[in-house]
Order: structure tokens, then C-alpha cells, then sequence
């Protein structure tokens, strides 16, 4: 895995961009580690965060220790080995959605009753929308996938 440091400039446009998109403050040297598709980066060494298709986000391990203000979605407890799984997230298994999620922003995963992040990913649909049948959320970056593997088998972060 190839690990690039960011320039100043791109750290402090990222750091802008990510507080606009979730309410978290990330400051700090940023490395990028790229896993294709999905890349992560690294803020003074800890995986806070996402870019996928030239945006930025919390990751899972950014969510759950940042835990965002903006764009939380919560599934019940029978969608939680399907997400964990890779699947996206269906309609009928959310019991909550940020009404300030529109079609396209990055969102954050989390299980009824507990407070930690389970995924990121992009809405597929308005918080309004998240009801009835079909997809809600495509699944980006989970617990458990091969971007979370690598993080623990590398130590940054604990499983």
C-alpha cells in the first residue's frame, strides 16, 4: 500500500470541506493510503477519513471517534449483518434519518441502541425518501471490509 503526505494547502482544504459535510473538525499532517475506488486518509496517523470520486467524509473509524453532528442514518438491529456483509442499506430496516440528508451526501451508519458508526456511505435518497421499499444508502466503507482489515492488521486502528 502506497502512503502519499498531502501538502499543506490540500490538508487545510479537506479539513474545510469535511467540517461542512459532518460538523467534525480533523486538523493535522494528512497521508493518503489508496485502496482504488475508496481512499483513505490518515490524520496524524489515524484513519479519519474518506475520499470517494473527489469528495471527503469521516470514515467508520473517523465516525465513530469524531462522531459527526450532520447526516446520521440508523438501522435496526436485523440490518446489521447485511451491512456488515457489504450490503447497502435498504429502506425498510431504517428506523431514523438526519432530515438534512439529501440524494448524494455522504452519510454514517448506526445500529438502534448504540451509538458507534457500523458504515459510511452515499444517500441514495432524501431523508424524507428513506421510507417504504428499495435502496437507501450505498455502502462505501464498513466494519469489517478489507479497508477496516488492513487498518488493524496495520495497527492504526484496534479491532
Amino acid at each position: 500500500m502506497r502512503r502519499i503526505r498531502l501538502r499543506k494547502k490540500d490538508a487545510k482544504e479537506i479539513t474545510k470541506e469535511v467540517f461542512e459535510r459532518s460538523g467534525a473538525t480533523v486538523e493535522g499532517e494528512m497521508d493518503l493510503l489508496d485502496f482504488g475506488e475508496l481512499k483513505i486518509i490518515l490524520v496524524e496517523n489515524e484513519p479519519l477519513l474518506i475520499e470517494f470520486e473527489g469528495k471527503h467524509y469521516v470514515s467508520v473509524y473517523g465516525a465513530i471517534k469524531l462522531r459527526p453532528e450532520k447526516y446520521r442514518v440508523t438501522v435496526d438491529s436485523g440490518a446489521l449483518n447485511f451491512i456488515l456483509n457489504g450490503a447497502d442499506v435498504m429502506k425498510p430496516g431504517i428506523v431514523f434519518a438526519d432530515s438534512r440528508i439529501k440524494e448524494g451526501d455522504f452519510v454514517y451508519v448506526t445500529v438502534e441502541g448504540k451509538e458507534s458508526a457500523i458504515a459510511v456511505g452515499i444517500a441514495l435518497c432524501s431523508a424524507e425518501e428513506m421510507k417504504g421499499k428499495g435502496k437507501a444508502v450505498k455502502n462505501l466503507h464498513h466494519v469489517k471490509d478489507r479497508i477496516w482489515e488492513y487498518l488493524v492488521s496495520n495497527k492504526l486502528i484496534k479491532g
